[in-house]
């Protein structure tokens, strides 16, 4: 008698599936490099890459007469006067960004060119070791193959981590590392070998050397393994001690420069203090965990951080009213309690504007909000691996936000700082997802949620195709409708003061190529270039500037574009235009 062979058919669907989607997310993550808004703190990185400071830079702009583009993106670009020892000297100046990232575009760049396509690139196929890192991870956490398939497949489409592939910024190869220290970190748990922990080691050194933040995560790992219950509990302690240590001996040159340093640290980062907003902090946590999934669009017309407030009250209210509703025994009272209920929503909605589109995506945010809460809630509930990803969910956002709270700052209002928090979530999301797809009773209803989520990360993808989210490119969103303003000028003259210098060369690369740029001070009068220039225009000229200009009673000054403000902590690039 013959032995029927197991159907492998489902196992080659998921694995068609899943392939299809990989090559979906590296299309998203490649695609269209060169069109996104290269905005300042990418500048920041290739003229740090180039050998050059930020402060080099806006001095050598300030002497120079009139520019052109091209004077302009020759800090931008490897040359035999500015070697290697000019970048680290660079890298030094600016101690608040670990060094590795920086030091390898460099090296990029010397090899494949400066081009804005080129230098992102390296960010890209970054993101790609992402997907073996967190396939590693899931199988470490819970050993099962269609968990890992459903992260992989999130992963692969998650606008957020897209977004980032496409930005010469740190932040993919952070996620990489992040993923490193954590499996490696489970493994050696597990085996407990000499060569696990070497590995454990050299991710955090990684890590390390590639956000100043990884501090956080490996303080809050400790935290899970005094709280675990572990085998061999002592043992592994010791060695996660010894191992850390050593790790930390390696990053002990960068700990040197940023104690050398630490005035500048502090002013590099002022930014993050004062402005302190709790609203909008909460707006931010909301929007982070949104875009796991989905960028949902925003009307021109709404406020994000009251729209995310509502969503907050809405979810709560709805629970309680279920909550409230059970211990109900007369259905008059129930039916009186959800006539309160509404009421107060609609109320809500006289004082939060919401329009089709910001109604659709309200309600699909509440989804995802709430399909998020559950996922945690299963996770804690069927997992023994629940404390480790809850201490990596709160290993960020829980410290910046006490710093915040002690320093009436902003710094946990960055999304790409919450990468940790992301990372929990979407994790627990595979669980919970692949878990209720293993039960024959709920498996039609789940597949159709996780169907769901690939079709809104999809569209997200597509929607954000030749567009660059605002919540990523900060004051520089504006560019393009800057740009189609100036671009209207036949022979237009472009000035900024030394503090916007690098805004103009984010500026530029929107702009035509006979555009000319100046860089002044409080003593240069611009009206001397009017015989020269058709139109002269000046981008976010300071509140002293306009005085000055204004006194001249030759002179008319007005503002021809108002940047759109989300929150009172942005700093708007306005344009103004100067009539003789």
């Amino acid at each position: 008698m013959s032995i029927p062979k197991p159907n492998r058919y489902p196992y080659l669907s998921q694995s068609i599936l899943l392939f299809i989607f990989l090559l979906l997310g590296c299309y998203f993550r490649f695609a269209n490099l060169s069109v996104k808004i290269f905005w300042v703190d990418e500048i920041a990185t290739v003229v740090r890459a180039s050998g050059y400071t930020i402060q080099e830079v806006t001095n050598h702009l300030a002497r120079r007469d009139i520019i052109s583009f091209n004077d302009l993106i020759s800090y931008q670009n490897i040359t035999p006067e500015k070697t290697f020892i000019d970048s680290w000297n660079a890298l030094i100046k600016s101690p608040e960004h670990a060094p590795l990232y920086f030091v390898l575009t460099r090296f990029w760049m010397q090899i494949f060119g400066s081009s804005i396509s080129t230098v992102r690139s390296f960010s890209a196929v970054s993101s790609l070791f992402i997907f073996p890192a967190l396939y590693w991870l899931c199988q470490e956490l819970f050993n099962r193959q269609s968990t890992s398939t459903i992260a992989l497949l999130l992963m692969s489409i998650s606008p957020f981590y897209v977004t980032y592939a496409q930005e010469a910024r740190p932040y993919s190869l952070w996620t990489v590392s992040i993923l490193l220290i954590s499996a490696s970190l489970l493994k050696a748990i597990r085996v407990n070998t000499q060569a696990s922990w070497v590995i454990y080691s050299v991710s955090l050194t990684i890590g390390l050397y590639t956000s100043l933040f990884t501090f956080y995560i490996a303080f809050f790992q400790a935290i899970y393994l005094l709280s675990a219950r572990i085998k061999y509990k002592i043992e592994i302690l010791k060695k996660y001690a010894l191992f850390s240590l050593i790790s930390l001996l390696a990053f002990s040159p960068w700990i040197v420069v940023i104690i050398s340093h630490l005035n500048l640290l502090q002013e590099n980062t002022s930014w993050m203090r004062g402005n302190f907003n709790l609203t909008e902090i909460i707006a931010v946590f909301i929007g982070t965990i949104l875009l796991i999934f989905g960028d949902l669009p925003i009307s021109p017309n709404s406020n994000p951080a009251q729209t995310a407030i509502a969503l907050i009250v809405i979810v709560f209210t709805c629970l309680g009213t279920l909550i409230l509703a059970r211990h109900l025994k007369h259905r008059w009272l129930k039916f009186a309690l959800l006539l309160i209920i509404s009421s107060s929503i609609f109320l809500l909605f006289n004082y939060v504007y919401l329009d089709l589109v910001s109604i659709i995506g309200a309600a699909v945010a509440l989804c995802i909000l709430s399909f998020s809460a559950y996922s945690i809630y299963y996770l804690i509930l069927n997992s023994d691996h629940a404390l480790f990803i809850i201490c990596l969910i709160i290993s960020l956002p829980l410290p910046l936000l006490v710093i915040d709270i002690i320093n009436q700052g902003q710094g946990s209002t960055a999304p790409r700082y919450l990468i940790p928090l992301q990372l929990g979530i979407q994790i627990a999301a595979a669980h919970t997802i692949a878990n209720k797809i293993a039960l024959i009773k709920d498996r039609k209803i789940w597949q159709f949620i996780l169907s769901g989520f690939l079709i809104l990360g999809i569209f997200s993808c597509i929607r954000n195709f030749n567009l660059s989210p605002f919540y990523q490119k900060g004051r520089n969103i504006n560019n393009p409708a800057i740009a189609q303003i100036i671009n209207r000028s036949d022979r237009p003259l472009v000035a900024a003061e030394a503090d916007n210098a690098m805004d103009v060369l984010s500026l530029a690369y929107s702009l035509s190529l006979d555009t000319q740029y100046k860089i002044i001070d409080s003593n240069n009068s611009l009206i001397k270039y009017s015989d020269r220039f058709e139109d002269i225009f000046i981008l976010k000229p300071s509140v002293s500037y306009i005085d000055k200009i204004k006194q001249n009673p030759l002179v008319s000054l007005r503002q021809v574009y108002k940047s759109q403000v989300f929150s009172a902590d942005e700093i708007p690039l306005d344009l103004w235009q100067i009539h003789q």
